[in-house]
């Protein structure tokens, strides 16, 4: 379809009228606007009102007779008609009309996605990702300085360290359904920066009743493994107790699992009571061909998986007070072609941490035995805690031993050590601390008792 110039000019015209009759409405409706609602407009109002339409019928009858091709005589300023005076029916209307306010724009559309032959995995109002970090940085003298770090007592050289460069990362994907996991970059006795995915769990949880995960998971074993995970910024000391040592630095406790973890609320009144049921792919033996650093991340060495039940109250009657228990059991693999072993983990635990104290006492027991009928192993282990909060202070005291035979064949942690450590945390600010901590352990086996010496500075970002 196409336009002659006569007729462009043309409708150039009447979009100048048009634009000018919505102005002089415009006009109207604020002169309107400036009137107590709660009065109907004065006569003289109503008369300007009226001026002001009958100028812009003039206006746009003058331009249309300008107009190309028009053939109306030109009408001018005076021949405009008088104003004409609105019946009383049309008063009332414009005194009980409300002032209807302008409809908001309506939103621009998204801009299409280009073409592409690669996906670019776009997602319009998609989950968001949320990262917490934790870091802490160490100076240790001592031989048995908090390292986390299996044998203890070895010589080792005054040194500046670097601790777990943690990277927490949480989704929410949909109401009931939600992600987690740990990304930690950590240093080894080689000075080499390694990186583990230490957890990553997707949780649906239905109800307080119910709630199940899958991935990669700190078994609920006793209390602390599961309250503190790889940021020392929230733990009052500069470290794990011994027996909860991770399995790449020699721990003795299948403290990490792949498989399912499940967990609820039993409707107990003031009791409180919690279940814990979990399955999965158990530990192997560190040194075992294809399998790190003895989690089991995509093969399992066996068909057997471990099964952990746990189960706490936390009863209303005292602030902060936490007891329960766990039991776990599987079988192990040794890397030394011996038959494989069945183990058990039984653990107890009392807990009451509130505004100014904390007292932890945990206590584990585990049950080594050959299949077919060999040899048995027992190794208890456990700690003591205790912290006083005085403001920004808080000193504390820990005494822990495990006690592990040499003969057993499938734990790299072996022999007796005990003793006590003490300390003191600084909250110099909201979200990062200051530790000191000195270290007395006593070995088994004849061997001299050690000391050790670290200053801690935890934090999160």
């Amino acid at each position: 379809m196409s336009f002659s110039s006569t007729q462009i000019i043309r409708k150039a015209h009447r979009s100048s009228a048009r634009a000018l009759l919505i102005l002089s409405l415009l006009g109207a409706s604020s002169l309107i606007a400036q009137t107590d609602n709660a009065q109907p407009p004065s006569n003289d109002t109503i008369k300007q009102l009226m001026d002001r339409l009958a100028a812009a019928e003039a206006r746009i009858k003058q331009l249309e007779n300008h107009a190309p091709g028009s053939t109306a005589p030109a009408a001018s300023e005076s021949s405009a008609p008088a104003t004409p005076t609105p019946p009383p029916a049309a008063e009332a209307a414009v005194a009980a009309a409300p002032a209807t306010p302008a409809p908001a724009p309506e939103p621009e559309p998204a801009p299409a996605e280009e073409e592409s032959h690669d996906h670019m995995m776009a997602m319009p109002n998609g989950p968001a990702l949320h990262f917490r970090g934790f870091f802490d940085f160490d100076f240790d003298n001592g031989q048995v300085a908090q390292q986390l770090q299996y044998p203890l007592g070895v010589p080792t050289k005054t040194s500046f360290r670097a601790g777990e460069f943690d990277l927490f990362v949480t989704s929410q994907l949909a109401e009931k359904l939600s992600f987690v996991s740990e990304l930690v970059f950590s240093t080894s006795p080689n000075n080499a920066f390694a990186i583990d995915l230490e957890r990553f769990q997707l949780t649906y949880k239905p109800s307080r009743y119910f709630e199940v995960s899958g991935g990669r998971f700190h078994t609920a074993i006793g209390y602390y493994n599961t309250a503190f995970h790889h940021g020392n910024w929230f733990s009052t000391a500069t470290g794990r107790p011994f027996m909860y040592f991770f399995e790449d630095a020699g721990g003795p406790l299948p403290v990490h699992e792949v498989g399912i973890t499940t967990t609820g609320y039993v409707p107990s009144g003031k009791l409180n009571l919690h279940w814990i049921a979990e399955v999965g792919n158990g530990s192997a033996e560190i040194g075992t061909p294809n399998y790190g650093d003895g989690v089991m991340n995509f093969a399992s060495d066996r068909n057997r998986k471990d099964v952990n039940v746990a189960a706490y109250i936390r009863p209303e009657w005292l602030e902060g007070l936490q007891i329960g228990g766990s039991f776990l059991s599987g079988n192990l693999i040794p890397a030394n072609g011996l038959p494989a072993v069945n183990q058990t983990v039984s653990s107890l635990y009392a807990v009451l941490i509130d505004s100014k104290w904390e007292f932890m006492n945990e206590f584990a027991l585990m049950h080594h035995q050959i299949t077919d009928g060999g040899r048995s192993f027992n190794s208890p282990m456990g700690y003591t805690q205790l912290a006083y909060h005085i403001k920004k202070y808080r000193p504390y005291f820990r005494f822990q031993e495990v006690n592990i035979p040499i003969s057993d064949p499938v734990t790299t942690f072996k022999g007796r050590y005990e003793g006590p450590s003490f300390g003191l945390r600084w909250d110099a600010f909201r979200f990062a601390a200051l530790k000191v901590q000195y270290n007395r352990v006593f070995l088994g086996g004849g061997q001299a008792a050690q000391n050790g010496f670290e200053i801690q500075s935890a934090f999160t970002f």
